[in-house]
């Protein structure tokens, strides 16, 4: 069940921090790491635009067959 209440600011889309077009599944992905690799990922300034890009080169060589193109 949804909150009765929602907060307005909920509801708006945060803005993107990269240049990227294509449009963002509607739910994150959530994995954890090694304590070092987070401290490393966290101290990024644009960790999510860093993440979503490595992310999604990774998904494209490896689970992709046509490379994403």
């Amino acid at each position: 069940m949804g909150n009765p209440n929602p907060k307005i600011e909920n509801l708006r889309p945060t803005p993107r921090s990269d240049d990227t077009t294509e449009p963002l599944a509607h739910a994150g992905l959530i994995a954890r790491v090694p304590v070092r690799i987070d401290a490393a990922v966290r101290s990024l300034p644009n960790r999510s635009a860093w993440l979503r890009r490595v992310i999604t080169e990774a998904a494209q060589r490896e689970l992709m067959e046509d490379g994403g193109s």
